[in-house]
Parts: C-alpha cells; sequence; structure tokens
C-alpha cells in the first residue's frame, strides 16, 4: 500500500542528489561565464579608423568561433546532464564519480576554447586536446546513464531513444582528434563538420527510434478480428 510518508533513507538520497545537481548546475554556469573571458576587446587607442577596427575584429575571430562552439557543446552537456538527473532519486557513489569526471571536463573547457582560439590554425596537439577533453566530458555522459540504470537510480529506468546522440557525438569527436593533423590548419572546420553530421545523424536516428516504440506500444486501430480494417 503507498503511502505520502518518505522515509529517513529516502529523504537523505534526495538531499544528496539535490546536492550533487546544484554542484553541477554550478559549475556549468561558471564554465559558461568563464568562456566569454577569453573574448578581449581590440586595444587601438582612442580613436581607432573603422578600417583598424574591423581588422583587429578579423583577427580575433577564431576566438569567437572557438567561444560559440564551446558555448554550445557546453549548453548541450548541461542539457543532457539535465534531462539524466531530473528523475533520479537516490544517489549512488558511482554516481558521484562519474559526475565529477563530467565536471572535471567541463571545468577544462575554457582553457582548451582559449588554445583553440589562439592556436587551433597552427597546431594539430591543440585540437587533438581540445577534442580529447570533450571525449572525456561525453564519455562521463554515458556513464553516468549507465550508472543510472545499472544501479536504477531513475523512476524511468528504460531505455531511450536519445541515448544513440551521445554515441554519435563520443564517435565524432574520437574522429575529430586525429582531424588537426590530417589537416593542417583546417582541424576546427573539420570538427565543426564531424559535430554538425553527427547532430544531424543522431536526430534522425532518436526520431526514427522514438517513432518505433510509439508504435510498438499503440494498440493497432481499426483492425478486425483477421487483422483486417472494419468497414
Amino acid at each position: 500500500m503507498s503511502t505520502l510518508s518518505t522515509s529517513p533513507d529516502e529523504a537523505v538520497g534526495e538531499r544528496a542528489t539535490g546536492r550533487l545537481f546544484g554542484l553541477s548546475d554550478a559549475v556549468f554556469a561558471i564554465a559558461m561565464t568563464l568562456l566569454a573571458l577569453n573574448l578581449s576587446v581590440p586595444s587601438l587607442g582612442d580613436h581607432p579608423s573603422e578600417g583598424a577596427l574591423r581588422h583587429a575584429l578579423a583577427e580575433q575571430g577564431p576566438h569567437y568561433l572557438a567561444f560559440l562552439l564551446s558555448f554550445y557543446v557546453t549548453s548541450v552537456y548541461w542539457r543532457r546532464h539535465h534531462a539524466e538527473m531530473r528523475s533520479v532519486r537516490v544517489s549512488h557513489p558511482a554516481l558521484v564519480r562519474c559526475t565529477m569526471i563530467l565536471l572535471l571536463a567541463v571545468s577544462a573547457l575554457p582553457f582548451v576554447a582559449n588554445l583553440l582560439g589562439t592556436y587551433g590554425g597552427q597546431a594539430g596537439i591543440v585540437l587533438a586536446v581540445y577534442a580529447g577533453v570533450n571525449v572525456v566530458a561525453v564519455g562521463a555522459l554515458l556513464l553516468i546513464r549507465y550508472v543510472v540504470r545499472h544501479h536504477r537510480l531513475s523512476k524511468d529506468p528504460g531505455p531511450r531513444p536519445e541515448s544513440l546522440e551521445l554515441w554519435f557525438d563520443f564517435a565524432a569527436l574520437l574522429l575529430a582528434v586525429p582531424s588537426g593533423f590530417l589537416f593542417p590548419g583546417h582541424g576546427v572546420i573539420a570538427l565543426i563538420a564531424l559535430l554538425l553530421v553527427s547532430g544531424r545523424a543522431g536526430w534522425f536516428m532518436t526520431r526514427l527510434r522514438r517513432r518505433r516504440r510509439d508504435s510498438a506500444r499503440s494498440p493497432s486501430s481499426g483492425a478486425g478480428p483477421h487483422g483486417r480494417s472494419g468497414g
């Protein structure tokens, strides 16, 4: 028989989960704010010409691109972590460890974004480092998803159609690691192209799996006793 009361163990678990959720949101917010600190106003004196200002802003283009890319991937990580954690009611040491790995990668993103904006078009190792940090972040999200289902920490432990999105991103980021060496000077473009392809592929597969799941759950309508439409 169900009851409205909450056991002490459940209350402790909810408080632990809430603290973990709050810490995660704080780290994400700080990391997204620090990304903007890599953007600097050109120093051109008191009365710069329009041409000089355009040239100076164009020189900062790689930093703007690195900022936009990093802000986007950070927001995606936050959205997916939020979607995974919102149904979790009990914490677990494995969940805490995986979350710390995710927050480690997220807190490093402002540094690697600055590195990418400064030297991304010059050295392949820079793109490898940037993609590697993101591989760790996506890998941590996959581990969090596994831990939540393996330890039954969620009210909805079943498979989700959007689970393939993370795997597509994981594969794209792994391929991006050698891109800086294979395409000198164009590694950032290769990274963006890989993320666009993985995003569209993940969206398509998620939509396909969701349709299959919904069609499997919904009973066939208008079917007669022999599987034919009536009328």
